[in-house]
This record gives structure tokens, C-alpha cells and sequence, in this order.
């Protein structure tokens, strides 16, 4: 069965046109039975006929990843393997770049072929969109290229012309391919592929200049409005425009047929991928006049957006420019699409199963956060580390896998901590989640612990659990749970980025969300250098108290300060999680007796409201979210109301009597108050204790959510 990745690749090729002297440039590389050999990089260049290395360049939207995509067609027709890396997706690092090239290398190696023969076999390297790792151009240069095979071909595809250093250090085995814009005829043949009516079609090329994008842009105005003609607006050079994209972007938009439609275009500038829920969701109803399934059949349509397994997406380079002109011309449309974007992002994590599509949801999410000096660092390595990533799914612990989690662990951390970790692995399986690769060997786990429910001999073997029960023990309730990720790791990477540590922290929030009565959660690290910004961002604290000597860095959150979906919810409004976390620190977590305490106190000071200013039920939930801007206020608002409950019982109002002349219109004694409501003082006595028992019990329901 023809997979879908065929499918589209060759509807692509279908609608590509020209070209025809860059192809039959490479035709003849791909069909000589020797290539040249490199030059000396540190030399004049060796002065060999043809090339080794081309490089590919134009500005963005005019044709690049399409020609490279021709190109990979020809070698694989000619018996040449064709291996491809995205700038976009790969670190801008040695390291990571070796890595990827290796991995693309060895999964386009025809089925059969063995590594051994590789040295034999002629091999194409494409780099797409180059400028992403510009930074690493010299180190490609005088490192990684030359020790690649002599028979390899090597296409660069970016937006800036190459260095001058290329020609001093390869000399004639390096080809400039500078990209323009499509001839006449080209430009005229791209049109009718696209279904634009011949008499549309010179007035078209004339206002392009033969750039491909802005073809389509301005083929797709003029099927929106063809009652218009073909744009009706003034020609212009593409070269001499600096904003180009900027120009033929905004021209079309203000051409699209609704407001609807110009809405579903910013919708999907917003996001990396779009489905017709997400857009359902993104419009948020505010697109009456036409459905989600027509609009996203209508951004389907357009010749400048791609389509595949994951949904629809805009070219990258329309993208940008929609999303930074919304940004400019409507910064408030702006931030509402975002955290409605945030928002649906935010359940699809939540709600995702299985490593394919909790890695969507997470790379979806994360795209939502790339402008964020914090997030951003992190995304082109995670897009690496899940382009490398054999993982195959995940699951509870099998025969084996205790070894295999002692193993990597003692690895990156040591075996003291290897044993702690295995016991734990021994006495609680039902902890730990298990990353497998495609053939089934451990690629990572995560164990989490109940702290609650372990024993007292359990908790004490470990220093770090010990340690973490002590911090949180005295402020949990009845039925609260304390979550604590003790350890987590990848095979190869141990705690840094990886495709196994996204999947953690996916996990993690999962959790989250899912534990009943969730008061405390703990996420220790042996790398807070590297993740305590992240931490910081999406409001965990570091808990230091809560960290045993020498052992590794903890970081936490009191739900019962936020709740876990009042926190994804600030996180898809856009508040910094820092910050987030500054307002809520305040909030003070008290055990049953000492709010009853509290409560007693409070009953004692309501006449005095500037003995209230002590009171720890000033920082309680129940307070909190009752008081404004006048928690003292609120405060005596609740004690109030809860006695109130009493007043209306013919049984129960006798507790609230009691309870009025005590402390709401207090006597000035309780002796005459007992005479005032004509009871002996013990009977008064026990009147007044049901009735602060009442107000406890009613206060106490509404902290803890009853």
C-alpha cells in the first residue's frame, strides 16, 4: 500500500515546474561515475573539473526545498541514496549536526545495504534551510565535510549567499547555485498547473517576477476575486523590495472573501499545525457566517499551504509574516488567539496517548511558547532529539528492566544513587514507566512515588524521600496526596534534553491533573542548572527544604495554592509562571487542628478587626478567593455567614444566640451573656462550643473543596 508520505511527495513533484538548468546541473553530478575529489580546505582549491558541494540560495519562498526535493528524486532514480537534515530541526551545535547527519544517512541506506559497504556506495546530503545553523559554517567547512566520503554529493539549501571562504578552501568543487525567480514560460506553467484561467495568467507573471510564493499568493487573490482582475495594484520588483512577503501577504489578505476567512488565515498563522477542531476552537465562534469545515476546506485549497498526516500548515515564510503583521496591526486579536491556542494545545497534552501523539500535542504546545526567551533555547534541541528518537511506546516494567534502569543510572549518576533507585524499582514496579525503543530495549524511565502511602521504614531508607515527607508531612489533610518523582532519566542523554525527557514532563503534568486530592508534588533534578528556568517559567519552585544534603535539586509546587488546571490555565493566558507563582506564595496550607485554631482565634478578634491582621486565615484558600481587595473584611464576611446557617433552625438557633452574644454583639462578659440568653453558664457554655464547631466544620468544607 502507498504510504501517504509518497502520496505527497508526488503530488509536489506534479506541480513543480522549471528549473531546468539547475536540475541538469545535478543530473550530471548524480550521473558521473566519479566525482571529484574534495579540494584541501586549508588550500587554493584543488582545481578538479565538477563539483562535490552546491551551494543552493534565494530568498525565502522562492523555490529551495522544492528543488531540493526534485533533486533527492533524480539521485534516487539514478541509484544514489538520497539522506536529508532540516536546519529548523537540528541544534546549531558539532555535536547535534553530526548526530543528525549520521542518523539521516543511515535511514535513507537502501534496505539490504550494510554499514560496511556505505565507503562504497555514492550517497547525496541535503541541508535545508541552512541559515538556521549558519553559525556552524566554518566548522562544516574545514571538519565534517571532509571527512565524508569522496564519492558523497553534499546540496546546501539557505537564504544568504555563501561565504567567500568556500572558494579560498574548495575552489571549482563547490558550485554557486543562485535561485531567481521563474521564466516567462515557468512562471506561465506553474499558473495553469494552479487552474488559473490563460487570460489571467501574463498579468499574474508580470506582478511576480516569476518569485514562486508570491505566484501563488497572488494566483490564490486572483481566484478569490477574479471580478477584480488579476490584483489590480501597481507591478513590482521583488529584488528592490525589502518587505516583499510583507507586501504580497498583506495585498492578499485584504483580499480574502470574509472576515471569516481573513480570521481562520490569522488562526492559522498562530499555530503550527492546524486541524478543523483547532480551528473550531481558535474562531471561538466568533466566525458565524461561515463553518469550521468549509474555512479549513478553504485554507486546505490555498497553493501556499502544505497538508499532511498532522493536519494543514502555512509555508514557513507566510507564516511569520501573517503572524508579525497581526501582531503589529492587532496586538489584543493577537494574545486571544494565542491563549485560545494554548488552551486547546493545553487538552490535547492532557488528553493524548501514546508516544506519536503526546509528542504532537508537546511539539504543538511548545511552538505556542517559541518567542519566549525562556522556551525558545530548548525547541530546536528538543526538534532534534525527536528526530533521532526509536521510541516505540511505553508501559509498566517487564523482565530485565531492573537491570537495565540500575545500569543507566549508575552511569550518569553513580552507584550509590543506582541502589537507592533499584530498590525502589524492586519494591514499588507499579511506580515506574518504561520508554521503549522499536526493539523493545529501555530508552528511559520515569518512577514516581506516592509519598502518602509509603510506609514509615520505606520513607526513611531513602535521605531524599525522608527528606521531602518532613518538608510537606505536618501541612497535609486527610485524604491529600503528596506526588514525588524521585528519579527519571534517558539512556543516553541522563537528565538533559531529550525525546525521553519531553515525554517525562508530559507525563508529569499528566499526573497532575489526574491525582485525587493532589496537595504537594515534588520533581527532583541532578541538573537544576539546565532546567530551573524552565521550572521557573511554568512555576515550579525550587523547594530547597525539602532537599536532602547532597542529594539532587528539587522542584515543587502547593496545588492547594493553584490548582493543577487553575495552572494550566495561567499558563495558556500567558502569565509567566514566576510570576504566577509570586502571587500564590502567599497562601498559607494549615492541617486540620491548626485551622480549627485559626478559626477560634478569628471568633475571639471579630470585634476587634485590627487584632485580625495576624490572623494565618488571612492567606487561606477560603479567604483568598473571598476577599477582593479587603481580606480582613472577607474574613469576618465568612465567620458571619457561616453562623448565620444556625439562625434559621428552631434546634440550631440556640448555638447561634450563643455565638451572637459572644462574639458578633458581644456582652461584656460570658457570664452575662449566659444571663442575657437566660441559661445556666454551662448549658451556655455548650451552646457556644456546638456553634464554633459549626463555623470550624463550615469553614473547614469550603478550604479543602467539601
Amino acid at each position: 500500500m502507498e504510504r501517504l508520505s509518497a502520496r505527497l511527495a508526488n503530488a509536489r513533484h506534479a506541480r513543480f515546474v522549471g528549473r531546468e538548468a539547475e536540475l541538469s546541473l545535478f543530473a550530471g553530478a548524480l550521473a558521473s561515475g566519479e566525482v571529484a575529489a574534495l579540494a584541501d580546505p586549508d588550500g587554493e582549491g584543488s582545481g578538479a573539473e565538477g563539483f562535490v558541494i552546491a551551494h543552493v540560495y534565494g530568498p525565502g519562498g522562492i523555490g529551495k526545498t522544492a528543488l531540493l526535493d526534485e533533486v533527492a528524486r533524480l539521485a534516487r532514480a539514478q541509484g544514489v541514496y538520497a539522506a536529508r537534515v532540516d536546519g529548523r530541526d537540528v541544534e546549531p551545535s558539532p555535536e547535534a549536526f553530526t548526530r543528525a547527519a549520521r542518523r539521516a544517512l543511515a535511514a535513507a541506506r537502501p534496505e539490504g545495504a550494510t554499514p560496511e559497504a556505505s565507503g562504497e556506495e555514492r550517497r547525496l546530503l541535503l541541508i535545508d534551510t541552512y541559515e538556521e545553523i549558519e553559525r556552524l559554517d566554518g566548522w562544516l567547512r574545514r571538519s565534517f565535510l571532509p571527512e565524508l566520503n569522496a564519492g558523497d554529493l553534499v546540496v546546501i539549501a539557505g537564504r544568504q549567499k555563501p561565504s567567500s571562504e568556500w572558494r579560498v578552501g574548495w575552489g571549482e568543487a563547490v558550485a554557486m547555485v543562485p535561485l531567481g525567480g521563474l521564466a516567462k514560460r515557468e512562471a506561465e506553467a506553474y499558473l495553469d498547473a494552479g487552474g488559473v484561467p490563460e487570460e489571467d495568467r501574463s498579468r499574474i507573471v508580470a506582478f511576480a517576477h516569476g518569485h514562486p510564493l508570491a505566484l501563488a499568493l497572488a494566483a490564490e487573490r486572483q481566484r478569490q476575486h477574479p471580478e477584480e482582475g488579476p490584483l489590480a495594484l501597481e507591478a513590482f520588483d521583488p529584488t528592490a523590495s525589502p518587505d516583499l512577503m510583507g507586501e504580497l501577504v498583506a495585498r492578499f489578505v485584504s483580499s480574502v472573501p470574509s472576515r471569516a476567512h481573513q480570521e481562520a488565515l490569522e488562526s492559522a498563522s498562530i499555530v503550527q499545525t492546524v486541524t478543523v477542531s483547532m480551528l473550531s476552537a481558535l474562531l471561538g465562534g466568533d466566525a458565524s457566517d461561515a463553518a469550521p469545515e468549509a474555512l479549513f476546506a478553504w485554507l486546505r485549497s490555498l497553493s501556499f499551504v502544505e497538508s499532511d498526516a498532522q493536519g494543514i500548515r502555512l509555508h514557513d515564510v507566510v507564516r511569520e509574516t501573517l503572524e508579525a503583521d497581526l501582531r503589529w496591526r492587532n496586538a489584543e486579536q493577537h494574545e486571544a488567539l494565542l491563549a485560545r491556542a494554548r488552551r486547546y494545545c493545553g487538552r490535547a497534552l492532557r488528553m493524548a496517548s501514546g508516544e506519536a501523539e503526546q509528542h504532537k500535542a508537546l511539539r504543538d504546545y511548545l511552538h505556542l511558547y517559541r518567542n519566549s526567551a525562556v522556551v525558545k533555547p530548548f525547541l530546536s534541541r528538543l526538534k532534534q532529539a525527536w528526530s533521532e528518537a526509536d521510541l516505540a511506546g511505553s508501559g509498566p516494567m517487564r523482565e530485565g528492566d531492573a537491570d537495565a534502569i540500575r545500569a543507566m543510572v549508575e552511569v550518569h549518576q553513580g552507584a550509590p544513587e543506582a541502589e537507592t533507585v533499584g530498590a525502589w524499582v524492586a519494591s514499588r514496579p507499579d511506580g515506574v514507566e518504561v520508554f521503549r525503543r522499536s526493539d523493545g530495549t529501555v530508552a528511559g524511565f520515569l518512577l514516581g512515588l506516592t509519598v502518602d502511602a509509603l510506609s514509615e521504614d520505606e520513607r526513611a531508607s531513602d535521605p531524599v524521600v525522608a527528606r521531602a515527607w518532613r518538608a510537606v508531612s505536618s501541612s497535609l489533610r486527610a485524604e491529600e496526596q503528596a506526588l514525588l518523582f524521585r528519579s527519571w532519566m534517558d539512556e543516553e542523554e541522563g537528565q538533559g534534553v531529550s525525546a525521553v525527557q519531553s515525554l517525562v514532563f508530559a507525563r508529569t503534568v499528566a499526573r497532575y491533573l489526574s491525582t485525587p486530592s493532589l496537595a504537594v508534588s515534588f520533581l527532583f533534578t541532578t541538573a537544576p542548572d539546565l532546567w530551573a528556568p524552565v521550572f521557573a517559567f511554568v512555576g515550579l519552585r525550587r523547594w530547597r527544604e525539602a532537599e536532602a544534603p547532597g542529594g539532587p535539586a528539587a522542584f515543587g509546587k502547593d496545588w492547594r495554592a493553584v490548582p493543577p488546571e487553575a495552572w494550566l490555565e495561567s499558563l495558556a493566558s500567558g502569565a509567566a509562571g514566576a510570576e504566577s507563582e509570586e502571587a500564590a506564595e502567599p497562601l498559607l496550607v494549615l492541617n486540620r487542628d491548626a485551622f480549627a485554631e485559626a478559626v477560634r482565634e478569628a471568633l475571639k478578634a471579630y470585634a476587634r478587626p485590627h487584632d485580625l491582621t495576624e490572623s494565618p486565615l488571612l492567606r487561606a484558600r477560603v479567604v483568598r478567593e473571598a476577599s477582593g481587595d479587603e481580606p480582613i473584611g472577607a474574613l469576618r464576611g465568612l465567620l458571619r455567614e457561616a453562623a448565620a446557617q444556625l439562625e434559621s433552625g428552631p434546634r440550631d438557633s440556640r448555638y447561634f444566640r450563643a455565638l451572637d452574644l459572644t462574639y458578633f454583639r458581644p456582652a461584656p462578659t460570658q457570664a452575662i451573656a449566659a444571663e442575657r440568653l437566660d441559661l445556666p453558664f454551662s448549658t451556655y457554655r455548650r451552646h457556644l462550643g456546638r456553634g464554633v464547631d459549626h463555623v470550624v466544620e463550615d469553614l473547614w468544607r469550603r478550604e479543602t473543596g467539601g
